[in-house]
């Protein structure tokens, strides 16, 4: 797929340069209005057809689910917006063959069909297009957004270098961190704007130049806000809820560890992973320990609901959505300090973080020994937090979306390309 993949969004356009600049004081404020875009002759949001393409397999991971719930808030204020991202249940036209992820037998690395991916590109003709890195169905829709002028959005979710540290063997690990560097290289350097989600990643987008770098928030599927919360459970701590992929940064051993250590409380764990079998051992030694396994979003909702606590006791989480969706939802949530969700300081108020010294055990204990009465005003905090920030992250990713397709006019002409003409003609519909 040569023809050069840059999509040539080299911009000259002083309001974008100076609403980058402007972040540099409020990380989280683009301080470009939609107001001022729509001033500046760019589309209203009602106006504007936005077009995701993802690598991560709908709602089995955090940035699966990221983008679907996103897009569903998108649904209303904008023109037209659609998601491409493969399924294992309902596959998506534009997912082509797919192989075992490494070092995660129960995920797949999917290849585009690249005819199809062409034509819905053509038709939908989308003023922007949403990628969130490093991926081959990402990468095939970067290349024709390339060739049709598109103005591309890039995410920045995951800390590739310590995927690889963590997924690959300590002989493949350099190759792997090279090409997944290459891919993120190749993307910022022919993005139009970059979104972040917490500080530190953007931090580092900052550092190696990339243009207009936002800090975007996360929002929940409708259903975590929307849905009657039921009243918090007994004033003891009975039981205890894990959520999330069965995966090495996720510590998930100092939670069973815990269930191990406390049989006078009931731990459930739900999620799928290459540790599913480390799960199912203690399960089989242990009587307060029930695993669900993978669970669709609705079970989800309703096993946070039916638990006193959510823990998160991961080595590193970008952001943490499950903990945003149990704050949502009026349950105590305690997170490690590595979790991304610390870095928005209204959502850190309602938490309970892990302190670096402090073994999960002892920091239950603490918790314990807190009076019920300073918890259940954290419990109000904490889901005025989620909700406020949800809609905070909506509003903001208009902005981003408005801002991009903004920059259209001022992207160069893309070159021309043999392949991409012959790739065209094939996605013609068959008369």
């Amino acid at each position: 797929m040569n023809d050069s993949l840059s999509t040539n969004s080299q911009i000259s356009s002083s309001s974008l340069n100076n609403a980058n600049d402007s972040a540099h004081d409020n990380p989280h404020d683009s301080k470009l209005r939609l107001s001022d875009i729509e001033a500046a002759g760019g589309k209203p949001a009602a106006e504007l057809n936005v077009l995701f393409v993802i690598d991560a397999i709908r709602e089995r991971n955090g940035v699966g689910t990221y983008f679907v719930d996103l897009i569903e808030h998108l649904k209303e204020p904008l023109g037209r917006v659609e998601l491409v991202a493969p399924s294992m249940k309902d596959p998506h036209p534009c997912q082509g063959l797919s192989l075992v992820m490494p070092g995660d037998f129960t995920q797949r690395v999917y290849f585009p069909h690249l005819r199809r991916l062409t034509r819905l590109i053509l038709e939908q003709k989308p003023d922007v297009l949403v990628i969130p890195g490093p991926g081959w169905m990402a990468m095939g829709a970067f290349w024709i957004a390339g060739k049709l002028k598109i103005p591309v959005c890039v995410t920045h979710q995951t800390d590739w270098d310590k995927m690889a540290e963590l997924y690959w063997s300590k002989t493949m690990e350099p190759y792997a961190r090279r090409l997944l560097n290459w891919a993120n290289n190749v993307f910022f350097n022919g993005c139009v704007s970059a979104a972040a989600v917490n500080e530190a990643f953007r931090d580092d987008l900052v550092a190696k130049g990339v243009p207009n770098v936002h800090v975007v928030g996360t929002t929940l599927a409708p259903e975590f806000i929307k849905k009657p919360v039921s009243p918090a459970l007994e004033r003891r701590l009975n039981k205890v809820l894990f959520i999330g992929r069965l995966a090495p940064e996720k510590n998930l051993d100092h939670f069973l560890d815990l269930s191990a250590q406390r049989p006078d409380l009931r731990f459930s764990v739900v999620g799928d992973g290459q540790l599913r079998e480390l799960v199912e051992k203690h399960v089989a030694n242990q009587s307060n320990l029930e695993f669900l396994g993978w669970c669709p979003r609705a079970k989800v909702l309703e096993e946070i609901d039916n638990h006193d606590l959510l823990i998160l006791p991961s080595s590193f989480e970008s952001f943490g959505t499950v903990a945003m969706e149990a704050m949502a939802r009026r349950r105590l949530v305690m997170v490690t300090e590595d979790c991304g969700i610390n870095q928005w300081p209204e959502m850190a108020k309602g938490l309970i973080t892990i302190r670096r010294d402090e073994r999960l055990n002892d920091a239950v204990s603490r918790l314990e020994a807190t009076p019920y009465e300073e918890l259940y005003p954290l419990l109000d905090q904490a889901r005025k937090a989620a909700c406020d920030l949800n809609q905070e992250s909506v509003d903001h990713w208009l902005e981003v979306l408005q801002q991009t397709a903004a920059a259209q006019s001022q992207l160069e002409p893309p070159s021309s390309s043999i392949v991409f003409s012959l790739l065209r003609r094939m996605a013609r519909p068959r008369s």
